[in-house]
């Protein structure tokens, strides 16, 4: 079985700019947490596992950061 092989936020910016990833390939390579977390997300809502939903989840944790900032828990 292949290793997975997660990638910094900055490169992976980079391969969604550079069109070599979509939202689903951001998720999947961002972390394992990540990952996991996702597909707790889609089964959760009912949703499929696809980049609409990937897009969707990546906003979510966005804002789940910036309420962490606000807060000063980030």
């Amino acid at each position: 079985m292949a290793k997975e092989k997660f990638y910094t936020e900055e490169e992976l910016v980079e391969k969604v700019q550079a069109r070599e990833f979509g939202w689903l390939d951001y998720v999947n390579h961002h972390s394992r947490e990540w990952k996991q977390e996702y597909i707790v997300y889609c089964k959760s809502r009912g949703l499929s596992i696809n980049e609409k939903s990937a897009e969707a989840y990546i906003e979510l944790k966005q804002q789940q950061l910036e309420e962490a900032l606000e807060n000063g828990d980030a």
